[in-house]
């Protein structure tokens, strides 16, 4: 049997606004660590509901590189019964959209093996080398949820709950945020796409309201961008403190959810609710407890 280890920040403002009667939960990458995201949706299950209504949100990238990511897959689309929220948002991660350009087309493949994707293949008893891609297309049909590569080709991109915004990787700080969320997702090789984009967003600290019609918001800095894509930590967690590297809340407007899950056995979420009045937010990390 795998025991486990939780590991919490304590509680902090956010300096924007949550919607009234809404508290969230997000999940930064999961890459296949299905154990992991059991524990964790039974976390959220038993945490004492603050709000009328409990969003989950996936913040992308559930499979490749890791052990079972058809079973990740499986428990993210049963996340509202798993995690007993009322609503559950699969936001696409550059990882997914691998998976949903190789399904429909051939030449994606490579890219998306190189990826990660030949571990996926490998939970399914497939491999590129003997099989050709129909036959690796027809057989992942039939091992992934259905949802799950229905939310990748039709759901949405990204999402505000209040004035926190959830996407993948991020966006770009000079320029239209607004336009650039609505790149399309089939426009993943482009370097500047909210899937997959590091630099400038990573290192930008002068927030994301400078262009806010209104001063005060433009001096208060209310929004605040959770994303994952690029790992915060990248190293085995051990401690709390370790977390402390996710929340860049006050430096860089943003909440950093990838700690490495593609590469070891540990994931981070984050609690955000409104508490009189004001909105905060925990981050949570949970790992394979050492024996």
């Amino acid at each position: 049997m795998t025991s486990y280890a939780t590991h919490n920040l304590a509680w902090r403002p956010l300096p924007g606004a949550l919607p009234d009667d809404t508290e969230a939960f997000l999940i930064g990458d999961v890459h296949g660590q299905a154990d992991l995201l059991s524990e964790v949706l039974g976390i959220i299950k038993n945490t004492p509901r603050h709000a009328g209504t409990r969003q989950l949100v996936f913040l992308g990238d559930l499979i490749d590189r890791g052990p079972a990511s058809i079973r990740a897959v499986d428990l993210a689309m049963r996340g509202a019964d798993l995690a007993a929220v009322d609503e559950v948002c699969i936001l696409p991660g550059n990882h997914d959209l691998h998976l949903l350009h190789m399904m429909s087309e051939e030449r994606w493949l490579e890219k998306w093996l190189v990826s990660g994707g030949c571990t996926v293949l490998a939970e399914i008893g497939v491999s590129h080398k003997t099989h050709s891609w129909i036959e690796i297309t027809e057989q992942l049909q039939k091992a992934l949820h259905p949802d799950y590569l229905k939310a990748l080709e039709n759901g949405p991109t990204n999402l505000y709950v209040g004035d926190l915004l959830c996407v993948h990787a991020g966006v770009h700080p000079y320029g239209d945020i607004r336009a650039f969320l609505d790149q399309s997702r089939y426009c993943i090789m482009i370097d500047d796409h909210w899937s997959g984009i590091r630099y400038p967003f990573l290192s930008f600290t002068e927030g994301w309201d400078r262009d806010d019609p209104d001063p005060e918001r433009r001096q208060r800095r209310p929004t605040v961008i959770a994303h994952g894509h690029t790992p915060a930590l990248r190293r085995a967690l051990l401690c709390a403190t370790d977390l402390e590297i996710c929340d860049g809340i006050e430096t860089h407007r943003t909440v950093a959810l990838d700690i490495g899950a593609g590469y070891r056995p540990q994931l981070a979420w984050a609690h955000v609710r409104k508490l009189s009045e004001r909105a905060e937010i925990q981050i949570n990390a949970v790992t394979e407890a050492a024996i």
